[in-house]
């Protein structure tokens, strides 16, 4: 038996599934040992379970990230071998639809024990596909939904509370560098409710510039997406800094009005890599074959 693998209350071994119930019987005799039942418990509260046999596990090397196709669990052979995995970002339901199937796929190759020329060179057209634009702008959109208290911010010298709203309206009243709180005449420096340093980026930003430049306003859930920059699109103000931007993410009601603009292709395009990588620092490989252009020739292409 051989320990690959293991965290908070699980541990990974390598062994033939026949002497998995033997071993287990022999480490909880072991462990029961070392940790006696004190409290004359009717069962001992130490007790190791044969939960999963694996056919592949792909260990990452950030703590509690692994993958991997099981053929065995909770005392049944599976027809199939199942995937699994803990720990990466694909289970987020924040993330793009590209990004989740970029690496819901690679990690289904890697278990699956393709090559790395295999999943570099599938990593590498899809990369291609997105920074040339061939791709569904459905799946750059993100969905969100409006919070008050992520917009709503606190003085603090005096805690007094301030919408997004008010922040801007009382910036553009004093019209000068300086702001000063209208309750303890302070500079006004602000945080956010929990009391850290506020910042406006993603669909937070996206909601600020549609709310402060459209008559359409929203006050629910939203869409959004990063865009490139376009010299005709409105600037807003940032209620944090009071300086004036054109947004890098914009936000709607619908996914329709978000489609009559240019997603920043480029952006996408890195969330590729940026999937892919936990895979490849997991296995030392080298991401960079995944940016090469298609129409790029090797070297040996040229004599």
């Amino acid at each position: 038996m051989k320990v690959v693998y293991g965290h908070t209350d699980s541990i990974y071994v390598q062994m033939p599934m026949e002497r998995a119930d033997e071993t287990l019987a022999l480490l909880n005799t072991h462990v029961r040992s070392k940790f006696p039942n004190l409290l004359g418990l009717k069962e001992h509260p130490v007790n190791l379970e044969f939960e999963k046999y694996y056919k592949s596990l792909g260990v990452g090397v950030t703590k509690n990230r692994n993958a991997g196709l099981i053929i065995w669990k909770d005392g049944i052979t599976l027809d199939a071998p199942e995937f699994v995995m803990t720990g990466f970002s694909a289970k987020r339901a924040s993330i793009t639809a590209l990004a989740k199937d970029i690496q819901l796929e690679v990690l289904k190759m890697w278990v699956s024990e393709k090559s790395e020329f295999e999943i570099s060179t599938w990593l590498n057209e899809k990369y291609n596909d997105v920074i040339s634009g061939k791709i569904d702008i459905d799946m750059l959109i993100n969905r969100s939904r409006f919070r008050q208290e992520r917009l709503t911010y606190k003085c603090i010298d005096c805690n007094k509370q301030y919408t997004w709203e008010e922040v801007v309206e009382m910036r553009l009243k004093q019209d000068t560098s300086t702001n000063f709180c209208s309750k303890c005449g302070q500079d006004l420096e602000l945080v956010t409710l929990g009391g850290k340093k506020p910042s406006i980026s993603a669909g937070v930003e996206g909601l600020i510039w549609n709310n402060q430049i459209n008559k359409n306003k929203i006050d629910d859930s939203y869409y959004y997406m990063r865009v490139l920059d376009d010299p005709t699109r409105r600037a807003y103000m940032n209620p944090i800094t009071g300086k004036y931007k054109r947004p890098t993410y914009i936000s709607a009601e619908n996914k329709e009005t978000l489609m009559e603009h240019t997603p920043d292709y480029k952006h996408y395009a890195s969330s590729v890599i940026k999937k892919a990588e936990p895979i490849f620092n997991a296995m030392n490989w080298s991401t960079q074959v995944i940016e090469r252009d298609r129409n790029q020739k090797g070297l040996g292409e040229w004599f």
